[in-house]
């Protein structure tokens, strides 16, 4: 569903605010699947669903690094746009200040499932 959809997105990025955005999206729906699961104890014990639980635990922790990391590169970014003489540069090639990565609000609230 929508964890496969966001897949497809981040793998078709074109350009940085694409790939962000669709991150945001993968993120979101990792976490309403990690929520549903701690809501269902019956799901946690089936052995499939338990080394999917790992491999998605896996991927939103590196999804978490990245974010860090990147967060981390447009805060240099945009103090470089602010600061003389960088900021003169900057103006003259057209960069502006980016966006920075954030999880969706939405991803901590789990979907209504009938199981």
């Amino acid at each position: 569903g929508k964890l496969a959809e966001a897949r497809s997105q981040y793998a078709g990025a074109r350009n940085i605010d694409d790939k962000v955005k669709a991150a945001q999206s993968m993120d979101s729906a990792l976490s309403r699947l990690l929520v549903i699961t701690e809501n269902y104890p019956t799901l946690k014990s089936s052995e499939n669903v338990t080394a999917l639980m790992t491999q998605l635990e896996g991927t939103e922790n590196r999804i978490a690094v990245e974010r860090m990391r990147y967060n981390e590169s447009v805060q240099i970014f945009n103090l470089k746009t602010k600061t003389f003489p960088a900021s003169v540069i900057a103006r003259m090639f057209g960069f502006s200040m980016r966006e920075y990565f954030k999880s969706d609000k939405e991803a901590a609230t789990a979907p209504k499932v009938n199981i």
